[in-house]
């Protein structure tokens, strides 16, 4: 009878719980405009959202945010975060967005996001002049086409998944720019780059030298990271809110003219 007790007791409780998680995650706009203030997780993913040594925050998704805290009529509050933290602070009411985020099948599970505002794609990148004639992805599936790519890493998973016949120079501690250098030197015939972060910066470095393909605005349909903002799990009427207003700045196209203004090789190679 006592052990019932205690099972019926585990269950109330359980309920309790999710039934009080529920109307606090339902509450999430209320709560933001009761509090005055919108919280940000401040996040380092360039040119989204990075800091200055000031600690100002600076990126797209800052002037994305201050204008939905104005529209809310409440103050941004951007709080240094780490990705590896981010979603266990939504979860703990930390912060109230999480920006920069890939949306993948994992996070979702605990926090939910918002529509994609801007997709990551992978793109091969060959130079222009490439005697193997790199013009279409089946060209860069052969054996006799190198790839430079940092071993264990995303762009290795592409090269694996998009051209498996084609043979990878792998190597350990390495930027992108130093992966371009290889092509850029005869090295290696291709790499894998994302767009448009990855590739503005290789174009600002050599313009006109590189072949991209698919395309700069047309990567691979391989892994590609569709980005949203990501808020506490149920919190149904602030997502609503949150879409609706990414819809009004892209309508409007204040969304394009601040991915025209940040998306540039200053902007994300470095904080000023």
């Amino acid at each position: 009878m006592r052990s019932k007790v205690i099972l019926f007791g585990a269950i109330a409780a359980a309920l309790v719980l999710s039934m009080t998680q529920s109307r606090a995650a339902d509450d999430v706009l209320g709560k933001i405009k009761e509090r005055g203030e919108l919280r940000i997780a401040g996040v380092l993913y360039r040119p989204l959202i990075a800091p200055r040594p000031n600690g100002q925050y600076v990126g797209i998704d800052v002037e994305v945010l201050k204008r939905m805290a104005a529209d809310l009529g409440v103050k941004l509050n951007i709080i240094n975060g780490e990705f590896a933290t981010a979603v266990a602070g939504i979860a703990a009411d930390k912060w109230d967005i999480v920006p920069a985020m890939c949306i993948t099948d994992a996070r979702k599970k605990v926090i939910d996001f918002s529509e994609s505002y801007i997709t990551i794609g992978a793109t091969f990148v060959a130079l222009k002049d490439n005697p193997k004639n790199l013009t279409t992805i089946a060209s860069f599936n052969r054996p006799e086409v190198t790839f430079a790519v940092p071993s264990g890493s995303w762009s290795e998973s592409v090269a694996m998944e998009a051209a498996p016949k084609a043979t990878r120079k792998a190597f350990g501690q390495t930027t992108s720019s130093d992966l371009v250098q290889e092509v850029v030197a005869g090295r290696a015939d291709a790499v894998v780059l994302d767009t448009p972060i990855q590739i503005t910066l290789a174009e600002g470095a050599y313009p006109g030298k590189f072949r991209i393909v698919p395309g700069r605005n047309e990567p691979l349909d391989v892994k590609a990271c569709k980005i949203g903002y990501g808020y506490m799990k149920g919190a149904d009427k602030f997502g609503a809110y949150i879409n609706s207003f990414l819809t009004k700045l892209r309508n409007s196209g204040e969304l394009a003219k601040l991915n025209e203004e940040y998306m540039k090789p200053e902007m994300i190679k470095a904080t000023k």
